[in-house]
């Protein structure tokens, strides 16, 4: 056995959750330890769809060009149909969303993770293994040592301050972990097809589900140049029955697709499932992605919601290693991201009853409920409604914090891009029409200094000043105007930590920020 390697995190796992955990973490020049047990990568299709969050997310350690380069915009609705393909319900993904993105994009996973390994390879801080498999760990109370097993045989020992896992449904960490697990008892097994063209196809529309009891169908973009089918399997039916790739061949027939005018690039079958562990951290180890939760794919949300889960970890964790707070701030970690999780599990399943109907009159009885108006609304997408946050706001400034800040374009510095990209990121505060440094005090501006602020004062296009952000595209002017509000701060997450409609009360906002988390460091000195 090799010397301990020491590392401030260990990640467990490199697929899209742990890359970008690892790519913030290492952004902010902490010593990341990446181990995958997998020596090369996985190179097959598997997640296809994130939203305008996520995607601006990618912006943080992903060139914009190459996010568009291997993504394709929804151009229209995404339809569920009966099998007559009588439209029963009609979702719209074509919209921008408030993040400065298409509000949904498909992509392929494969391309996906080769961008985000050449962002986690450009850190120089993170060190990536492949082909090591986690066979023992032990936790102390100031580390947790870990002892990995690469596919040659060699034994290494790691040391760490915390552990994440992104390790996947049969998560090593998570078996490490006291746990407990709610299980919604949502089982159903899908075929899962994806294909190449090999000539011009088009669908319309681009993505459609399929609500017919003889096989439900889903049939979905896979990115650019790429289609997916997903057929459920019948009451009688095995897995078994469906391993062949002439059974796959022979669903895509009535599609008029065949080895004639398209490549198969994968065909298997997935159980889908609806849980989450209860506790998504015990003392220094975490879960993070499928380790922690499994969705249902009808809304699209498993890869998403991984992805949030790494970006609200890495900055609350930034902020421990910097010894601004205290880990105590981790516990707001389960706090924020489970409750997100659960409506959108449940929002899947509100989608998957409908279509993994296979009863002939129980889904005759659907097509009548939702052909009269007469069904159950579609559950709201959620927003973040505990932890970190503020709330000494007015009811109305309340109601903005956990929504997701927006992105515009902007000009600032002689260079017009995404906010993002052109002024900075991690910790906002924007004051529209003004310098909101004026209003704080030199604790205060020190304070937010510490945690990586960046101030920005945004004016509108036709009044431009000097070291001003200028709101080329309008999206700052509207979100100030119509939400009533002079100053906003948004998390590194890009939720909204809070908003004041006078910007002569920005400093009873940063106040409550900085108790916060002098908070965290109290209790813990306490303890």
């Amino acid at each position: 056995m090799t010397n301990t390697h020491a590392y401030d995190v260990i990640v467990i796992g490199y697929g899209p959750v742990g890359k970008m955990v690892s790519a913030l973490l290492g952004q902010k020049g902490w010593k990341v330890g990446v181990f995958e047990r997998h020596d090369r990568p996985y190179g097959l299709p598997r997640a296809v769809k994130y939203d305008h969050e996520i995607t601006r997310l990618l912006q943080k350690i992903c060139p914009v060009e190459d996010i568009q380069r291997i993504s394709v915009k929804v151009p229209d609705n995404y339809v569920w149909c009966n099998a007559d393909r009588v439209p029963l319900l009609e979702i719209d993904w074509s919209q921008d969303g408030i993040s400065g993105w298409p509000a949904d994009m498909l992509f392929n996973q494969a391309e996906l993770e080769t961008i985000m390994n050449e962002a986690c390879e450009s850190l120089p801080s993170v060190n990536i293994n492949l082909g090591y498999n986690a066979i023992h760990l032990d936790e102390h109370e100031d580390q947790v040592n870990v002892l990995f097993k690469s596919i040659n045989g060699e034994v290494i020992n790691t040391a760490a301050k915390y552990v994440i896992g992104c390790d996947g449904a049969n998560s090593f960490v998570r078996d490490n972990m006291e746990h407990t697990i709610t299980d919604l008892g949502f089982y159903n097994d899908f075929l899962i097809v994806d294909i190449i063209p090999t000539e011009d196809m088009e669908f319309n529309p681009m993505n459609l589900q399929v609500c017919d009891p003889k096989r439900p169908t889903t049939c979905v973009s896979g990115g650019p140049g790429r289609r997916r089918w997903e057929f459920m399997l019948l009451p009688g039916e095995t897995k078994e029955e469906f391993k062949s790739e002439e059974v796959a061949w022979d669903l895509l027939k009535s599609w008029g697709i065949h080895p004639g005018n398209a490549k198969m690039e994968r065909h298997a079958v997935y159980t889908f499932k609806a849980k989450w562990v209860d506790q998504w951290r015990k003392n220094r180890l975490f879960l993070a992605g499928d380790a922690a939760h499994l969705t249902p794919p009808f809304m699209g949300q498993g890869m998403s919601s991984g992805i949030r889960d790494a970006a609200n970890l890495a900055w609350k964790m930034d902020l421990l290693l910097k010894g601004v707070t205290d880990d105590s701030i981790l516990d707001s970690y389960t706090e924020e991201r489970k409750p997100h999780m659960e409506k959108l599990i449940e929002a899947a399943i509100y989608l998957g009853k409908i279509i993994c109907t296979t009863d002939v009159e129980r889904a005759k009885q659907r097509d009548e409920q939702f052909l009269s108006g007469n069904f159950p609304p579609f559950p709201a997408f959620p927003t973040l409604t505990e932890g970190v946050f503020d709330r000494s706001g007015s009811e109305k400034e309340v109601g903005l914090t956990g929504h997701l800040s927006p992105q515009g374009v902007v000009e600032f510095d002689g260079k017009t891009g995404l906010f993002d990209d052109v002024v900075g990121q991690g910790w906002v505060l924007a004051g529209w029409n003004h310098d909101p440094k004026e209003l704080l005090n030199d604790q205060q501006i020190q304070m937010l200094e510490d945690i990586g602020t960046v101030f920005a004062k945004v004016v509108p296009k036709d009044q431009p000043e000097p070291a001003a952000v200028i709101d080329t595209d309008g999206t700052y002017e509207e979100f100030f105007r119509s939400n009533g509000a002079e100053v906003a701060l948004y998390r590194p997450d890009f939720y909204i930590y809070g908003v004041r409609g006078q910007k002569e009360e920005l400093p009873t906002l940063i106040q409550g920020l900085s108790e916060q988390l002098t908070q965290q460091t109290n209790l813990a000195n306490a303890r």
